[in-house]
């Protein structure tokens, strides 16, 4: 299972760094995840908790970015790029094992702001909220566990929690998934970001019972992907078709339209969509 072993790559050496609630915490950083179509009940909680949140995701969520302290679009893909510059800057003044200060120092950090279009006065706004927080929650979304570098997004994300104060919660995960770990593995070079030019689409659950049919997109999203609201279309990935509607929704912002699907598989939900409208018969 794709969570267990994104958890045992988190390598926490005790059970205590993992939380399965929002409470008691006075920050919330959440990143990769959309609670809004993925964990009804995270999502309410989060809605609902007092802490101030950082809110990273490739595109809105309207109900977060509106209580958030801080919300950051990144690049579809750069989420490795995004916990390595997190790392860095929130190990930078504690006392750290001499490798992975030395990975740190040689890290490109302009290359890598510049890819994950996370920048270096974004970073110290969220570092700020850090250091001024007593009780830090890290809420790891589908997309990390999902991701092609998974492994690589784990070992940072539990190098914040080993050396730093944030607990972590994965999202989807539950305690009979726990595993420790008391291994050092070496922190591998932030790959190369994989290129998401052109029309893309973000394989999601279903929260309603037609929405199989649907493709719903932003204003935004209509203009890149040239169609209107109500087309019917047919969507290219991977050359598989699927027959959809346009639904345009004003609530959305960004140009990465949402793509429901009743059976969502467990590869990385983006993707460089080829989009046809139907012909009229």
């Amino acid at each position: 299972m794709a969570t267990k072993q994104f958890i045992k790559g988190l390598n926490q050496s005790n059970n205590e760094q993992f939380a399965f609630t929002c409470k008691g915490f006075d920050l919330i950083i959440c990143v990769g995840t959309l609670p809004s179509r993925y964990d009804a009940t995270l999502f309410e909680n989060l809605r609902a908790s007092d802490a101030h949140m950082v809110y990273l995701f490739t595109r809105e969520d309207p109900t977060l970015v509106a209580k958030s302290a801080f919300f950051s679009r990144y690049e579809v893909g750069s989420e490795e790029g995004v916990f390595a510059l997190l790392a860095k800057s929130f190990l930078l003044h504690v006392k750290i094992p001499e490798h992975i200060k030395n990975y740190f120092e040689e890290l490109d950090e302009g290359y890598i702001s510049a890819e994950s279009n996370l920048g270096e006065e974004e970073i110290e706004e969220i570092e700020a909220l850090y250091q001024e927080a007593s009780h830090v929650l890290f809420v790891l979304g589908e997309d990390l566990v999902c991701h092609p570098r998974a492994s690589a997004i784990a070992h940072l994300a539990g190098l914040i929690a080993k050396y730093g104060k944030a607990k972590l919660l994965v999202v989807g995960s539950t305690p009979e998934m726990i595993v420790t770990s008391k291994s050092e593995t070496a922190l591998d070079e932030v790959a190369e970001l994989k290129s998401f030019d052109g029309v893309v689409v973000y394989q999601c659950p279903i929260t309603k019972a037609d929405e199989e049919q649907l493709l719903i997109g932003s204003a935004q999203f209509q203009m890149a992907a040239k169609v209107q609201n109500s087309d019917k279309i047919s969507v290219t990935i991977n050359q598989e078709v699927y027959p959809r509607t346009f639904v345009r929704d004003d609530s959305l912002k960004g140009v990465i339209a949402l793509m429901p699907c009743a059976k969502a598989d467990s590869s990385y939900p983006y993707h460089v969509v080829k989009i046809v409208k139907a012909e009229v018969q």
